[in-house]
């Protein structure tokens, strides 16, 4: 641009001086060219819509692809555009997708390209630069961004062939979800008469009613309910290298612990946890109370994606806040990196409630932590996972 402006003044200069009628004619075509140039580019970029579809959500290991959609709805082609997309390394190496492209008049362009979930977490696709000029390159180049798409990779899942958790419910001896006992003193609704329903529980007014068998339905006496504490003070992990090994393999625990719970035994689980949330920016509690569902397990596996560790948290104080809302009986999953005092008491605690515990005690190797000790001597089920396949044991019942 800087050389154009000297060659027009010079050129103009030169007209000027020999009065040349050819030099005022190139002159003033350099002029219009520019407008013209200057106008073009402008419009160019102002008309240019892209589109991003890719998934939000994505398990580990799976392959994502993600489509660009690149229309110019103007009449004017676009003789050169470039597109600059950004994402995180852990999504793919070099973190970046580039390519050049042009488009005709009302044309429409495609692109895609792969990025693999090898981290779970929570990513954006993007933003998208947009670059582009005239055809000369006399106008300085145009810029324009896309905003990026979130992403978010839920965590590893390991598959749990048996798992046998305190309970107090007389429901752990039946291979089946249905609630042992009811409450017929406390009527929910009816529903439509099926076999293996109670005839003694026919609500005769409204069979009569609606010329349909209807039956009563009654609120559950006792629920086995689930929950999952999960302790992300890092501060509680060991050294920085030693954290990020021993955290990563605690949410791993924790998604294969609820998927099992909520797909094979389809119990209720909840998730509580204290960590920081990348959507939000800050720390908080995330608190999921026990419910059944695949569509409840989602939210804990999004959690459990995005929930990154802190540190100066004290696990026992608001594990222990959040317990006392609970409901008797609950059985609750500790898990964390080592013994300590502070859990000893928290277990204690939790037993006099009137729930039940058990603690997982993430300590992988070849880091040498210190071994379980007092709680298998105070009756508390502890199991130590060393690797992802030790999480295919059970842990122990109380006896």
């Amino acid at each position: 641009m800087r050389y154009f402006v000297v060659f027009t003044v010079l050129l103009f200069a030169l007209a000027a001086l020999l009065r040349v009628d050819f030099f005022f004619t190139i002159f003033y075509l350099f002029i219009g060219v520019y407008l013209f140039s200057r106008l073009w580019s402008r419009r160019m970029l102002k008309n240019i819509r892209v589109t991003r579809q890719a998934p939000e959500r994505a398990f580990l290991g799976e392959q994502i692809s993600v489509a660009l959609t690149i229309q110019n709805r103007s009449r004017l082609p676009v003789p050169w555009l470039t597109l600059s997309e950004t994402f995180s390394a852990a999504l793919s190496s070099p973190p970046f997708f580039r390519q050049v492209i042009s488009l005709g008049s009302r044309d429409t362009h495609h692109l895609s390209y792969t990025v693999h979930a090898r981290q779970r977490g929570y990513f954006q696709l993007g933003p998208l630069q947009l670059e582009t000029g005239d055809l000369l390159g006399i106008n300085r180049r145009l810029h324009s961004q896309v905003d990026p798409n979130p992403l978010i990779v839920y965590p590893k899942i390991v598959p749990i062939s048996k798992l046998s958790l305190p309970t107090h419910s007389p429901q752990v001896i039946l291979p089946t979800p249905v609630p042992l006992f009811q409450d017929t003193s406390r009527m929910t609704g009816v529903k439509q008469y099926v076999a293996g329903d109670n005839p003694r529980h026919i609500h005769w007014p409204a069979t009569a009613r609606q010329a349909q068998v209807l039956v009563k339905q009654f609120d559950t006496a006792i629920a086995r309910d689930n929950a999952i504490f999960l302790n992300f003070n890092r501060d509680d992990y060991g050294r920085t290298g030693q954290a990020s090994i021993a955290t990563e393999m605690a949410v791993v625990a924790a998604a294969s612990l609820a998927n099992h719970m909520a797909v094979v035994e389809a119990l209720p689980v909840g998730l509580y946890a204290w960590g920081s949330d990348p959507l939000t920016g800050s720390e908080q509690l995330f608190r999921l109370a026990p419910e059944r569902g695949r569509g409840h397990l989602m939210q804990i596996l999004e959690i459990l994606a995005r929930v990154e560790t802190v540190a100066g948290i004290d696990f026992s104080g608001w594990a222990w806040q959040q317990a006392l809302h609970l409901a008797w009986g609950t059985t609750v999953i500790i898990i964390t990196s080592t013994e300590s005092e502070a859990l000893v008491r928290l277990c204690l605690l939790l037993k006099k409630s009137g729930l039940r515990v058990a603690v997982a005690l993430i300590q992988p190797i070849p880091y040498n932590y210190p071994l379980t000790q007092k709680l298998p001597a105070l009756n508390i089920p502890t199991t130590v996972i060393e690797r992802e396949r030790d999480l295919e044991v059970c842990i122990p019942n109380v006896r």
